[in-house]
């Protein structure tokens, strides 16, 4: 028989364990309370909505800035969407976000798109690195590190859409080196040498300063492609002269300190999947997919423009191009600022858009098999371009 001592020792074990087990129970409970309720997307009863924990992180250790320039005229709600999903990535990330208004820098362009390009080289001395975003680029997978698209070598980064053979100007990754920033005060300053003709802006004209700067031996072929630009007289022309100068550029993608990030493209024909198709940039238009996304392929999305959101349909939905003039919202509610942290990357979507890998590449590579074709079209029209009359 137990005496009293052994009674209470035992009992006071118990007490202990409960003690234990009901402190074990609220720190579970606690855990799951914070998950749900402090996504910075709440959960929509309208929408169904997937999540994805959040992954280990670090701050970075450089100075890493987000930049989007707007005009005086600028509705912020015009991309609301899109600007409050990059302010809350910054945030969860450890980046700056700035949202400049250009009329705050000694910015002289009369061309509101070229005049942009001056504030990001004005704002460039402020950071290590920097990433222009056009305003209506949203972020979708805020998992994704600026970092994964650096290079030692290389001190500009811009990257091919996905839809054309155009090199994007509305993202870029700089660093904060002297040829950086000189390389983007020339191209701001390129504004006075836009040809009279249908020129595509700052996108027109980056191609032909991309040819001057890295390939300044060609010239002949250069002037060539020149003639084509000043005789453009629509967007098909003006097609047809990007494909002329990205015949110098050829199939490359590094030149010295410039990178051109390539869209979805085919590898190894009996490799493994993934290493056979790889979306190499950051940002693509998301109406290519009809709003369909991967988390193991897509970061940023292009397009969303809030006058142009449209509700998704109730059905099933193929990653297949619809018009580039809608797109659907890939969250299931309103973002809360407040709610973005340092490593909340558990953001609450509509599940309906998001799919695997390996469709939304075949969706993509279909539609640049249309884009190849229409290169070898376009290429066929440099010699009656080059010699139309003016």
């Amino acid at each position: 028989m137990l005496d009293h001592k052994t009674h209470y020792q035992n009992d006071r074990k118990s007490i202990q364990i409960s003690h234990k087990a009901y402190l074990g129970i609220l720190i579970v409970f606690t855990i799951i309370f914070c998950f749900f309720t402090y996504s910075p997307i709440p959960r929509s009863s309208r929408n169904t909505t997937q999540k994805f924990d959040s992954t280990n992180y670090e701050i970075p250790s450089e100075r890493i800035g987000i930049v989007a320039v707007i005009t005086n005229d600028t509705n912020i709600q015009a991309y609301e969407i899109a600007l409050k999903s990059v302010e809350c990535y910054a945030k969860v990330q450890g980046y700056s976000f700035v949202l400049a208004r250009d009329s705050e820098y000694e910015c002289q362009n009369k061309d509101k798109f070229f005049r942009r390009h001056c504030v990001v080289s004005k704002i460039l001395s402020n950071y290590s690195t920097l990433l222009f975003l056009d305003a209506d680029i949203g972020v979708v997978n805020p998992k994704k590190r600026i970092e994964e698209y650096l290079d030692d070598n290389i001190d500009i980064t811009f990257y091919d859409r996905h839809f054309n053979f155009e090199v994007a100007m509305g993202s870029y990754i700089l660093k904060n080196t002297p040829y950086a920033k000189q390389f983007f005060e020339e191209f701001a300053a390129y504004e006075s040498k836009l040809p009279n003709s249908v020129h595509g802006t700052d996108n027109g004209a980056l191609h032909v300063f991309l040819a001057e700067k890295l390939f300044p031996h060609k010239k002949i072929e250069i002037d060539w492609c020149r003639k084509a630009y000043n005789h453009s007289k629509n967007f098909d022309d003006l097609a047809t002269y990007e494909v002329c100068i990205r015949a110098i550029l050829g199939a490359h993608t590094d030149f010295g300190k410039v990178r051109i990030m390539s869209k979805v493209r085919f590898i190894l024909f009996f490799s493994n999947y993934t290493d056979r198709f790889k979306g190499t940039g950051w940002v693509r238009d998301a109406w290519l997919t009809s709003g369909v996304w991967s988390p193991d392929r897509d970061f940023m999305l292009h397009g969303w423009k809030t006058k142009e959101l449209t509700v998704a349909p109730t059905g099933a939905i193929k990653a297949t191009e619809m018009s580039w003039s809608k797109w659907y919202n890939p969250f299931s509610g309103q973002i809360e600022l407040a709610k973005c942290f340092i490593g909340n990357t558990t953001w609450s979507y509509n599940e309906k858009l998001i799919q695997d890998r390996k469709s939304v590449d075949a969706g993509l590579l279909e539609y640049e098999k249309k884009v190849s074709y229409n290169r070898i079209r376009q290429m066929g029209k440099i010699f009656e371009l080059v010699n139309r009359e003016t």
